[in-house]
């Protein structure tokens, strides 16, 4: 805080010019929501005084403010850091998962502290818009529907002046709208909490105080800090503290908690976006006000953790989920199926499923099952082409009762620009997906009713041929020799009602294993597996099958044949033997 503050005041002495650029910021005490970082001093005679410390190569941070942006743009907007490396991992880390969830949106970057912006150019020679320049951007490159995105903690001064910058541009989109901090709602905060703790989890041995370093503000949104107190408090985390570096609670304050207990050890972390200045400085550093010095001080072993919130991946996808609800929040809902308009919705996928994505499958072109959460939406066939890392799925749909397919939710669908949407071809449609065995969203424009459906699809893996794969784990390749085995066997699919007997046995012959399969009824006359009808010897009131078991580790997709029901039915079921469980018997 300190360098901000002789910062400040030099550039107060250098004349109108940079008079004015200081009045874009904020007096440090009206400015406590904000990821303050700020660059070396300058001393009276307008020469900067040297880092003396190393902040990473600037070279490999994105600064986002490429032009050729397209219709759609999601611009994150951060105070900034002039911390290169952390600027890279924690505000960069933010923008790419951004770019992952929104991959039909063009993100941008944009920083509110043109102290950093500056310094950050003449030191390094890396150009950051500031908002108003990326907005600018954004209206010469012809941007139509503009989401914004603040990195900001809480909804504080910070994020009143990015809703004053933003109306004064209402007029230059045609949709606008801007997303949530990160501590918002009641939820926000207990995901936090539980991000937090889990994050330092390695460090909470009971003899250990976990103090995480805020920022702190004069506004009534420092409330934060004694609310996700109140948070960990709720969780049992009694060893957990929160105090700030501007406002209350003080580091006095956490120390005096801290005393109050009975640890040996302090762990120091900011509860800050990025870990800059005040993180290297005010928490880590070596001074005698710092806080690691004071803890030091009081006798304690002191770990610092310099690490940004924003270099957590929990953290990450929560803002991708404000995101989300803010670019939801623009679809035209009159065109969105509601509850009473839909079908009750099915579920697809089975628990514990593990996404296979294309990097674990040969290129090629596959027959598959896809699941579909609404009995609507009938699809004839599934065809999947696996090439150049990438899924795509031919649909074939029972009736051209459907326009369009959209790749997302029916929300995003109706705030998409037309030329995302999905036309047929006949009646296949050709949509990405992102994984096997993993819910993929997907929306459908009914002709008739002139409506987005909800509709979510899981393609299984445990309908492909096992060339499908490209690393199998079969009897041989485990270096498994002849003889008798037993294994533990999972039964999915199915009503649930059914299960089979484990671990199950197993035989090993020249490289080949088999396993006895045993049901819990006598109800089940054949299996099918791979194509090949195996008959049940009946015993004791139990249906037994001895069938080959091609790999171990992934879903086998068996048919098994009950005449439990008025007529005999054939119900797909998936037998999953697991490797690390082979022991000989």
């Amino acid at each position: 805080m300190k360098k901000w503050i002789v910062c400040v005041l030099a550039l107060a002495m250098l004349g109108a010019a940079l008079t004015a650029c200081a009045k874009q910021e904020a007096p440090a005490q009206n400015s406590g929501d904000r990821e303050q970082d700020a660059p070396a001093a300058q001393t009276q005679d307008g020469e900067e005084d040297e880092e003396n410390y190393a902040t990473g190569d600037a070279s490999l941070d994105n600064p986002r403010n490429q032009d050729g942006i397209g219709d759609k743009e999601l611009l994150v907007v951060s105070f900034g850091t002039s911390f290169n490396d952390n600027r890279r991992l924690t505000v960069g880390g933010i923008e790419g998962a951004l770019e992952k969830a929104f991959p039909d949106w063009s993100v941008r970057r944009g920083f509110t502290s043109q102290i950093i912006i500056d310094h950050v150019r003449s030191r390094d020679g890396e150009v950051i818009d500031n908002v108003g320049e990326a907005l600018d951007r954004a209206v010469k490159n012809g941007v139509k529907t503009l989401a914004v995105q603040p990195t900001h903690l809480m909804n504080g001064f910070e994020y009143t002046d990015l809703e004053k910058e933003l109306a004064s541009y209402a007029d230059s989109f045609d949709r606008v709208v801007l997303g949530e901090p990160l501590l918002t709602s009641e939820d926000d905060f207990s995901r936090v909490a539980d991000i937090i703790v889990e994050a330092t989890r390695e460090y909470d041995d009971g003899e250990t105080a976990i103090c995480f370093m805020g920022h702190g503000t004069e506004a009534d949104s420092n409330a934060v800090y004694a609310r996700m107190q109140q948070v960990l408090a709720s969780r049992g985390r009694a060893n957990y503290y929160i105090g700030t570096v501007e406002a209350e609670p003080s580091v006095q304050d956490v120390l005096a908690a801290v005393k109050a207990g009975s640890y040996k050890r302090v762990v120091l972390e900011p509860l800050m976006i990025v870990a800059g200045d005040h993180a290297n400085n005010d928490m880590a550093g070596d001074e005698e006000d710092s806080w690691k010095s004071i803890f030091e001080g009081a006798g304690y072993e002191v770990v610092c953790l310099l690490r940004g919130l924003g270099e957590l991946e929990p953290i990450q996808a929560l803002f991708a989920e404000h995101a989300r609800e803010a670019i939801d929040s623009l679809a035209d809902t009159s065109k969105v199926a509601d509850a009473s308009q839909t079908a009750a919705a099915q579920d697809v996928g089975a628990e514990g499923m593990t996404p296979v994505p294309a990097s674990e499958l040969a290129d090629g072109t596959y027959e598959a099952a896809v699941d579909c959460s609404s009995s609507m939406f009938k699809i004839e066939r599934c065809e999947l082409t696996v090439a150049n890392g990438a899924i795509t799925a031919g649909l074939t749909l029972g009736s051209d009762a459907y326009g369009y397919l959209f790749a997302g939710t029916a929300a995003e669908a109706a705030a998409a620009d037309k030329s995302a949407y999905i036309e047929p071809e006949g009646r296949t449609f050709r949509l990405p997906v992102s994984a096997l065995d993993a819910p993929v969203p997907c929306a459908a424009w009914s002709r008739n009713k002139e409506l987005w459906y909800d509709r979510t699809l899981v393609f299984r893996s445990d309908s492909l041929p096992l060339t499908a794969f490209k690393t199998l784990k079969t009897a041989a390749g485990l270096g498994l020799a002849d003889g008798t085995y037993t294994v533990e066997v999972t039964l999915g699919g199915g009503s649930g009602r059914a299960s089979v007997q484990t671990p199950a046995r197993l035989w090993i012959e020249n490289g080949a294993a088999t396993a006895e399969i045993v049901w819990s009824s006598a109800n089940y006359d054949y299996m099918k597996v791979d194509g090949a009808q195996i008959d049940a010897e009946i015993t004791d009131g139990y249906s037994t099958f001895v069938i080959p078991v091609a790999a171990f580790d992934r879903p086998l997709g068996v048919l098994a044949d009950t005449t439990a029901m008025s007529q005999p039915h054939e119900i797909e079921y998936t037998l999953t033997f697991a490797s690390a469980t082979i022991a000989a018997s």
